[in-house]
Order: C-alpha cells, then structure tokens, then sequence
C-alpha cells in the first residue's frame, strides 16, 4: 500500500467564535502567538491516505501537545509538517506479522531523513513525540481497516483484554461529600485517585476513613491511588503504612493502596527503606516522572520487582515503545500494573488508540479519562463508552471513528495538504476532506428516536404482560 495523500489539520478544542472566524490573514501571527501560549486548546489531527488497487484507505492519529510532553504547539506543528511530507511515497505492508514494528520502522526511517537519527534510538530523541505517536496510529488505522479488523485486534497477540477505567480525580476532590455519599448507598467501583498532592497524614486519614465508611456497604472498588509529589520523608512513609496496616480494612476489603512518587527521584536510600515497610501490606508504591520509554525502564530495574509503573505514551514516542517498555520491564522482574496517563477527555481520537493500546499489554490494570458531556460540536464521533467500569472502542475496522463535519468546520484553524502529485491547493482539499468526514448533525436527533422507541417497546411489554 502506497501512502498518496498527507494532511495535517490544526483544530481548536471548542468552536471558534465568528470573530476568530472571521480573522484575516494579516493577523495569522497572532494566531500562532496565542497558540503557542495554549497548547492544550487545540489537536493537530494527521491524516494519511493510502492507495491499493486503486482503492483509498485512510487513516487517522492525533497529536496533543501537552505539559507531560513538554512540546510547544508550534514545535509540535513544524514536525507533523515535516513527517507528513515525507511519509508520502512510503510503502505500507498491511500483510506484515508484526505491524506495531513495521510502522515503527517507517516513523523511524522518516525521522533519520529530517533529523540525521538511526536507528531505534532513545525515546527522548524522538523529536515530537506526540507527532510520532500520532502517526503510528493513523498507520495503524490503515493497515487495521485494511485488514477489516479493529486496531486492538490487530496489535493484540491474543483476544484483546477488558480495559479498567480509573474514576479519575473527581471522587477524591471532596472525599468528605463522597463519603457522605457512600452513606446514603452510592456504589464505588473501579480505581479512584486524588491527582492534588497530599500529606502523608492527610493520606492516611482519607484511606482510612473512606474504607470505613465502605466497610458497612457493597461495593467493587480496586485501589485507592494518591498523589505525594515527592514530598514525603521516611517517617510519613512509614507512619501511612503502620496506620493503614493497622485498622486492616485494606486488607480485609482487598482494595489495594497506591502512592505516587512519595520521595525525590535521587533518594534510592528512602526507596530501599519503603520497600521493607510496605511488605505484608496493602501499599504499594508507583513511579511516574523517571518513565519514559525502555531506557529509563532499564535504569529502573532496582525498583521494577517492587512498584507500579505510569507511563505516557505521547511522551514515551508511540504504541511500539510502550509495548517494548512494557517487556522490557518484565525482563527485570516487574509485576505491578501500569497506569497509562495522557488523556483529556473523550472527544479526542487519542483517547481511542490509548485504549486500543491499553488492551494489548499485559500489565495494563488501570486507566485515567473522564467523561464530561461534549459541547456543540464533536471532533470525533463514535467514541470510547463505559460499561460497568469497563472502556469500550467503537466497533468496526481500525478506530472505527471519523472526524465530524461541524468540528472541522467551526474548530479548524490551517490546514496543510501533500501528495505525490507536488504541491496541493487547500481549497480542494478541505472540500474532500468535509466531504470525507461524518456528518453530524443528526446524532442528537437518531439518539431521541432510539430513546423513544425504546420506550415504546418497554410500555408494549409491560401491557402484554400486564394480561397475563
């Protein structure tokens, strides 16, 4: 399969007003001056078309520049220009036994082009590589539809596994209205994690009283995440465990109790001291700013048989080196679980592929998104669902979703266009691209008529029945 076709489309993450609709040309510096102060506002969608047998396929990925990748939005556009000129021409084997390594190969080929790298170098000298990431994904989107399977199946070596959403940061902002709650009979499930720094008396005290507090109710909650920031000394370390090993309720309830970096990263000394106090207890301990790729992995083997794992796959490079830190981490004895982090809601396609992603590893125990209700417009559309704290893809070939019609329209602010025909015009392609897109305007009204009818159903059965 031959990649003809490249774009790149800059969107805002809301709908522009009509005056930023409205700007001229003239002001486009201001534009970018704006951007560059706010990169989590916007998404650099990457879409790439490929050709068999005079059939085009494409395939879609998305690059967010955010804190954790440390990438401005400018830097991050100038890369996903430049990979997007010279994917064109690439050769993409969708027969190939192991993809994940193929298209990993061909993002690499293309950064040794730009950037003079060779080889599977270090993650970190990946330039942008939320861009690399994102392109690994819209490759893969190809090959998948190709294929007429869904992207997890097709980088999972067995039948992709169920993946656990973690009720992500809202629970544990105001522990005592959740435990108020509880009382009243709320249902708690899943992970829960408290992402504002805490103390590690505060720590003890909100475990503790919250497993009291489920200790008299049903419920099916995993673990208890909490955020120490690297502030912790060796006493709070080991005031938390003997409290929360004390009253037994972790343990006797089986929720299983998570720290994030409680101490800097160069005090091993403190590390090697709370791993001895948390044996036998319900605590466990997860790393997350050292974690970048399989280079940082390796210099962790010390830690690996004793800890939890984040990792961020923008920041990390792509699904083939989160998949290769994953065994890499095995190899020096892991056995946690790993969170994945990154994502920012459910209206961005990143949170699909990190799903498709989460599926295929092994060590995959917990996921962080939230699930706020979308505004007007949709970037994309279908997206991920929950079902009984399990994240569910939308099913069809590849990521089985498509950029919306009136996100592009009211959200877009450039576009680039490639092909192997030379330079492109931007008019034509944004009519083929609105064309190509999913139009959207009658969700709203497709999910009224499904809701009605199934009203209408149940009152039908419930006067059927009512005569027997």
């Amino acid at each position: 399969m031959k990649i003809s076709n490249t774009e790149v489309v800059l969107l805002k993450n809301k709908p522009l007003s009509r005056s930023e609709r409205e700007k001229s040309t003239q002001e486009a510096q201001e534009t970018q001056e704006a951007q560059a102060r706010k990169p989590d506002d916007y998404s650099i969608f990457i879409r790439i078309t490929g050709e068999y047998d005079g059939a085009p396929l494409i395939g879609l990925g998305e690059a967010r520049p955010t804190r954790a990748s440390g990438e401005s939005l400018n830097s991050t556009l100038r890369y996903a220009r430049k990979m997007a000129r010279r994917l064109i021409g690439k050769q993409l084997d969708f027969t190939s036994q192991a993809p994940i390594e193929h298209v990993n190969d061909i993002v690499q080929n293309v950064i040794g082009d730009i950037f003079g790298i060779s080889g599977n170098g270090a993650s970190q000298q990946r330039p942008s590589p939320t861009v690399c990431f994102a392109t690994e994904c819209a490759l893969l989107d190809l090959i998948a539809k190709k294929r007429g399977i869904s992207v997890a199946q097709l980088t999972s070596s067995d039948k992709p596994v169920a993946v656990e959403r973690n009720v992500y940061n809202d629970p544990l902002k105001n522990p005592e209205r959740l435990i108020r709650s509880i009382a009243k009979g709320k249902q708690v499930s899943g992970w829960i994690r408290r992402g504002k720094r805490i103390t590690g008396k505060d720590a003890s005290a909100l475990v503790n009283s919250l497993l009291f507090a489920l200790s008299n109710n049903t419920h099916d909650l995993n673990g208890i995440i909490l955020n120490a920031g690297q502030r912790w000394s060796t006493d709070e370390w080991n005031n938390f465990c003997a409290e929360v090993a004390l009253t037994g309720l972790a343990a006797k309830q089986n929720v299983k109790i998570i720290v994030e970096d409680p101490f800097q990263e160069a005090a091993d000394a403190f590390y090697q001291q709370a791993f001895a106090k948390m044996e036998g207890t319900p605590v466990s301990i997860m790393l997350s700013k050292p974690v970048w790729g399989r280079e940082s992995i390796s210099r962790l083997a010390l830690y690996l048989p004793h800890v939890e794992l984040k990792i961020t796959p923008q920041k990390a490079g792509g699904y083939h080196e989160v998949l290769e830190a994953e065994k890499e981490a095995e190899q020096h004895g892991f056995k946690g679980g790993i969170f994945l982090a990154g994502v920012n809601g459910t209206t961005n396609l990143n949170t699909i592929a990190m799903v498709s992603l989460a599926s295929a590893m092994r060590f995959n125990r917990y996921f962080s998104t939230s699930f706020k209700k979308e505004g007007k417009t949709r970037l994309v559309y279908p997206c991920v669902t929950l079902e009984n704290s399990k994240l569910q893809i939308p099913e069809g070939p590849g990521f089985a979703t498509n950029l919306c019609r009136s996100g592009v329209r009211k959200r877009s602010i450039e576009l680039f266009a490639y092909s192997d025909k030379g330079r492109t015009s931007k008019r034509e392609v944004r009519k083929a691209l609105l064309e190509s897109t999913y139009d959207d305007r009658f969700i709203n009204r497709d999910l009224a008529e499904q809701e009605r009818y199934s009203y209408s159903d149940k009152a039908l059965e419930a006067t059927l029945n009512s005569n027997h």
